[in-house]
């Protein structure tokens, strides 16, 4: 008799869902696969579902395309071939939305700028000011007292500032208060400052690493965010936004670059962050070459070479495709 598989409840999200199905289809697909050809009776030894209960979820498989239903027995379509359609449309839906969200993001100084402007008849002046200098952690705390709200940060290089210690101890207290807050790091603070990312995460913040980030900003909850006055740079002067139209564009930018990211598991021991040979073996993974591997994860094209032919080593393998394998096998990525 094959092993019954784990039971889960609940249709938490999962990635089966751009298919159209739920957390629990993915487990009887998944039975399936381990049987190739099975009749429901023995699925519902391998799921522990009832036969009744097995209905629905098969019904949602075959019409996905990823099981055909054979008098009376089921069988498994090729994962590849079944689920490739899919991805090639996903892939593009999402590519569709990242360039909306540039095309958006391109045009924020011109909104600025046309609600600012006060000279023409009718104008209305909107709440975006310029603060030079002055104490960040006031003017952080300040904001975030003005309305409430999820925090939302992009950190490409805030680990070399002086005020690091004390915004990440602000930020330790209001997620202490209740507030939800979110930062989105480059990958090279894996490398540069792994204990920025695990203090943070610690304290109760989610973080997660993108290959680079265009500049610094912060979103304090509903009603307010700052930025700097040059994107991709600074003159030491901040654009405070208060206007809820801009907030809520640049909150859009940052949950779409949050969809993109990697979440960084195992931030704590070891000579080698995990979330380094997790974001190495995504990057294996779609193909990356060498160079472009070294430039996402900030390090030299030796030590990507380096890192490569140690992952090779630890899992027994005698190429990268075979050591992506056992990577996915061992649960690494």
């Amino acid at each position: 008799m094959l092993p019954r598989m784990a039971h889960m409840s609940g249709d938490a999200p999962t990635p089966f869902a751009i298919a159209g199905l739920r957390a629990g289809d993915e487990r009887v697909y998944r039975g399936v696969l381990r049987t190739s050809e099975a009749s429901r009776r023995l699925l519902t030894e391998v799921t522990g579902l009832s036969l009744s209960e097995l209905d629905a979820p098969l019904n949602r498989l075959e019409a996905a395309g990823l099981v055909r239903l054979r008098d009376g027995v089921v069988v498994a379509e090729r994962p590849d071939d079944a689920l490739g359609s899919v991805i090639e449309e996903e892939t593009r839906r999402l590519q569709e939305a990242s360039a909306r969200v540039d095309e958006l993001r391109n045009l924020l100084p011109s909104l600025m700028a046309e609600h600012a402007s006060s000279g023409q008849q009718g104008a209305e002046r909107v709440e975006v000011q310029a603060v030079r200098g002055g104490d960040v952690v006031s003017l952080i705390r300040t904001l975030t007292e003005e309305s409430d709200g999820e925090l939302l940060w992009f950190r490409p290089d805030q680990w070399r500032l002086p005020v690091t210690r004390q915004v990440d101890a602000l930020v330790a207290e209001l997620v202490r208060s209740g507030r939800r807050s979110r930062a989105i790091y480059p990958s090279r603070v894996l490398e540069e400052a792994p204990e920025v990312l695990r203090g943070r995460a610690e304290a109760g913040e989610q973080v997660r690493v993108v290959a680079s980030l265009p500049a610094r900003i912060a979103v304090l909850g509903s009603g307010a965010a700052f930025l700097p006055d040059r994107w991709g740079g600074g003159s030491g002067r901040r654009i405070v936004v208060r206007e809820q139209a801009l907030v809520e564009a640049l909150t859009a930018l940052f949950d779409h670059v949050w969809d993109q990211a990697m979440s960084v598991p195992g931030l704590g021991g070891g000579s080698e962050p995990a979330g380094a040979r997790r974001l190495l073996l995504h990057e294996l993974a779609h193909g990356a070459k060498d160079e472009q591997i070294a430039r996402t994860l900030g390090v030299s094209l030796r030590t990507v070479r380096r890192r490569i032919a140690d992952l090779m080593a630890e899992v027994g393998a005698e190429s990268r495709f075979r050591a992506g394998v056992e990577a996915v096998r061992r649960g690494w990525l």
